[in-house]
């Protein structure tokens, strides 16, 4: 069950106190810190806005339209609605021919000038947009991605926020691939602008931001298009909420970022410790609670950034007055994580100077006959055969996920097969996607167990990802591939709702698994 991460003392006594959950998990998959029950299925909310602006980035529709880097920023916001929030979104609009007026919320008044804002501590440079207007929606810029790629793909940009539109079935495939949550395990709802929101479990949508930040196992396109995005971010981290927050001082610095959600979500990702972080509180009461909470969390995971902690600390008022004005009480974070002991711990060295390997000089000379022997050993044949093997690159079949993503799936079968096995090729072939272990090393890697009593299963690598979301990888088999309800149509057919970087992940697959092979 939940915790209680924030206490309201008024006086001396508590009198609210705001439970939680917080799941901290690797790029890996390795859950490093927990609190709470980080299996329950939460809302991702806004705090998805980082990946459902990748489809539209991908397609190049920035370039297209010569979008600027502010302008991209504005497309993974939860703006405020100050002036220069309004001034860039008018921008996108003139640039991409794209009317606010067909965007599906109502008219807003702009959230700086309202009761959140005053609870800042730095107020300077909040300058809210008289009125009201759809612009002002703290979604508008989330909305003119959507409506830009939905345009691209089906003419026009009606629809957009439909569950079945084009756009929405590209989203669904993308968190399913970051979260490693296949799309069948992923509810819906309706959000509070009106598009699909996704809900996944806790320590998922932690998960989906570590790879944001980590993505070793994806393709070169579409780790360029994630960092190109997080750049826009780091530089004009006012765009995300607006100057004072959290998120605004959390994203100025390029080895962090943070996407908050409404009703208690928060979301960030450490690039130097490859983690994701992922708060939810059950109460839905977070935003003045934010940077107490994460600058307690960076505390516990020991970041250096002494000075950004304090920032954080320090962006709301903690204190608590009345309605005349008198101070009496204040809010306070009251959480220990439960962290994994080896996460702290320091790589051994390899060699030293006393290792049974005798003693070394560091000043030992360069042996130049020493290359040239290994280099004499080099045999031409050797890439030709390997040459010879590219010329086939057809995909056969989509590859088919075999080991279990679900708990309840046979766990006797899972003891006896330590390895993951895919079939790449349709042929009922399984290929063994895990690396190579001595006995010894098969043993300490079962035996290793997580703070949650869990084995740890650490992906490599080569471990091939979800390519198809939209297909159950436990229940088909090599040669038949059963659509799922809400699959597309064309989807059932062609699979042509495939981002085509994913094909390339599959071709790339195929060539490597076919040279181990032979």
């Amino acid at each position: 069950m939940s915790e209680i991460l924030v206490k309201e003392y008024r006086g001396n006594i508590v009198e609210n106190a705001h439970r939680g959950s917080i799941a901290v998990v690797s790029s890996t998959g390795d859950t490093i810190a927990y609190l709470g029950d980080i299996e329950k299925q939460t809302f991702m909310r806004s705090a998805s806005k980082p990946i459902q602006v990748l489809p539209t980035l991908l397609a190049g529709l920035h370039r297209r339209f010569n979008l600027t880097d502010e302008d991209v920023a504005m497309f993974n916001s939860s703006h405020w609605g100050s002036n220069h929030h309004i001034f860039v979104l008018e921008e996108i609009s003139r640039k991409t021919g794209l009317n606010p007026d067909d965007m599906i919320m109502k008219p807003c008044a702009s959230t700086s000038a309202s009761a959140l804002a005053a609870k800042l501590t730095d107020r300077s440079k909040l300058h809210p947009r008289q009125g009201q207007s759809k612009l002002q929606h703290c979604c508008s810029g989330k909305h003119f991605s959507l409506m830009l790629l939905q345009r691209e793909l089906t003419g026009k940009p009606d629809g957009y926020q439909l569950k079945d539109s084009p756009v929405q079935q590209q989203i669904i495939n993308f968190i399913s691939m970051l979260s490693q949550t296949p799309t069948f395990k992923i509810g819906l709802g309706i959000d509070g602008c009106g598009v699909p929101v996704f809900a996944l479990p806790l320590r998922s949508i932690a998960m989906s931001y570590a790879k944001l930040m980590d993505p070793f196992s994806l393709s070169n396109e579409l780790r360029e298009t994630i960092d190109y995005n997080f750049s826009c971010i780091h530089k004009y981290p006012e765009k995300i909420n607006d100057y004072g927050t959290p998120s605004y001082y959390i994203n100025q610095n390029p080895d962090l970022i943070m996407k908050d959600g409404s009703r208690g979500v928060i979301c960030m990702a450490i690039k130097s410790m490859k983690l994701g972080i992922a708060v939810k509180l059950e109460d839905g009461w977070t935003d003045e609670y934010q940077g107490m909470i994460i600058a307690n969390i960076l505390e516990q995971l020991k970041y250096e950034n002494t000075e950004l902690i304090e920032k954080l600390k320090n962006c709301y008022t903690t204190k608590l007055f009345n309605d005349c004005g008198i101070e009496v009480g204040h809010s306070e974070v009251d959480f220990k994580l439960d962290i994994d002991p080896t996460f702290f711990e320091k790589p051994e060295e390899y060699v030293d100077s006393d290792s049974e390997f005798g003693d070394t000089e560091s000043d030992e000379k360069y042996d130049p006959d020493l290359d040239s022997a290994f280099a004499d050993e080099y045999d031409p044949d050797l890439d030709s055969a390997f040459a010879d093997d590219d010329t086939d690159t057809s995909i056969h079949a989509e590859p088919i996920i075999t080991d279990a993503l679900d708990d309840d799936t046979d766990d006797e079968q899972e003891e006896n097969d330590s390895s993951f096995e895919i079939d790449l090729f349709g042929d009922g072939n399984l290929v063994d996607a895990a690396p190579e272990r001595t006995p010894e090393e098969e043993r300490e890697f079962r035996n290793k167990k997580s703070i949650l009593g869990m084995t740890v299963v650490k992906p490599s690598a080569n471990k091939t990802f979800i390519s198809n979301p939209r297909v159950d990888p436990i229940s088909v088999n090599s040669h038949t591939v059963e659509a799922q309800p809400d699959t597309p149509e064309s989807d059932q057919k062609g699979n042509s709702a495939i981002p085509e970087f994913i094909k390339k992940e599959i071709k790339s697959a195929n060539i490597i698994s076919q040279k181990k092979r032979d």
